[in-house]
């Protein structure tokens, strides 16, 4: 048998509500455990309510110091026990990195490079994080970008002439995530005459500073409305997403990286109207499977909607290409043997 590798980070739950970080670690070890990697799993995703556990994993870690570790987790987190690894001299180390503000601190000096340059290899989901590192100091970084298991895409049903069109959006909501800027957007497009010729649609987790405002905001907005949940570890929940559109993401959150409902996005068809924010003009390519608008800017962002809105051809041919393009961010795609090969875990 090969020698064993521990994997560390949060997983959360298979069944339920879960963060993109632990979602993105599930495929991840399923991939790595599938592929024979002689995988031990310390899940963190509950220390901060136990810290017996906590202490538990890092006697584990003193224990198998001449071991191979993989370290997937928030990055103060990561910050904590790379240090703590590198304290130990254990240099076996690949920091498989989740979220985008990890490069963000290195730039601003925020953390120091020393316990990351320890390890043997950071893996970034995408080039302008890893050129921000590379600048940095950091020699030891290769790009990666975020992936899923893509073993089903659902057939797009051709529009119905004159229907309304069906935006979405799909992740945690909240101001950071540009939720006041989709709000703002409708109330322009609502104003100049347009409230019947499109709907949005609210999928996820609101969060509790963010409640009241945003049932403020919706309320007044006839054609906005809030669905609930939508669990895509349930594959036929992809044709629920098939049905629209196209995907609202105006996100400026300062961890923002490459958010997995791009993946889902292209899955079902949708092309993405996004900021130019982090990874995401990496990911869309501006007018071939979605919209790049400015940060911060209802304005910008109720004319790309509009913009659809007059030209559903264009929605249509757009969302095509997205599923022509999905599979490349399948598992079996981007975590393969050769891959792992190269990183000593095969």
């Amino acid at each position: 048998m090969s020698q064993q590798v521990f994997f560390i980070g949060p997983l959360g739950k298979v069944g339920g509500m879960t963060s993109g970080d632990s979602l993105k670690n599930l495929h991840l070890t399923r991939q790595l455990q599938k592929l024979s990697v002689n995988l031990k799993i310390i899940d963190t995703n509950y220390y901060r309510q136990s810290p017996w556990l906590a202490a538990k994993a890092l006697s584990r870690i003193i224990m198998h110091r001449k071991g191979k570790f993989i370290v997937s987790a928030s990055t103060m987190g990561a910050y904590k026990m790379l240090s703590f690894m590198k304290a130990l001299h254990i240099k076996d180390v690949i920091y498989w990195v989740v979220g985008g503000d990890f490069p963000n601190l290195v730039h601003c000096n925020l953390v120091s490079v020393k316990p990351y340059a320890n390890a043997r290899t950071i893996i970034v989901e995408g080039r302008r994080m890893e050129e921000t590192l590379r600048i940095a100091g950091l020699d030891n970084v290769t790009t990666l970008p975020n992936f899923k298991p893509i073993d089903f895409i659902p057939a797009k049903q051709p529009r119905v002439p004159g229907a309304p069109m069906k935006f979405v959006f799909l992740s945690r909501i909240d101001e950071d995530k540009g939720c006041g800027y989709i709000n703002r957007a409708a109330e322009l497009l609502n104003k100049k005459g347009m409230a019947d010729k499109y709907t949005i649609d609210y999928y996820g987790a609101v969060a509790d500073r963010y409640k009241k405002k945003f049932t403020e905001e919706t309320n007044r907005l006839p054609n906005v409305e809030y669905k609930g949940f939508l669990n895509l570890l349930d594959k036929s929940n992809y044709e629920v997403l098939a049905g629209y559109d196209a995907m609202l993401f105006p996100t400026f959150f300062y961890g923002e990286g490459f958010a997995g409902i791009f993946i889902d996005a292209f899955i079902a068809g949708l092309p993405v109207i996004a900021t130019d924010w982090s990874l995401n003009s990496e990911i869309v390519t501006d007018g071939e499977t979605g919209i790049i608008v400015q940060n911060r800017s209802a304005e910008k962002l109720a004319d790309a909607m509009e913009c659809l809105i007059r030209h559903p051809e264009k929605a249509a041919e757009m969302g095509r290409k997205c599923q022509e393009q999905c599979r490349k961010y399948d598992t079996n795609q981007v975590v393969t043997p050769e891959f792992l090969k190269r990183l000593g875990l095969l």
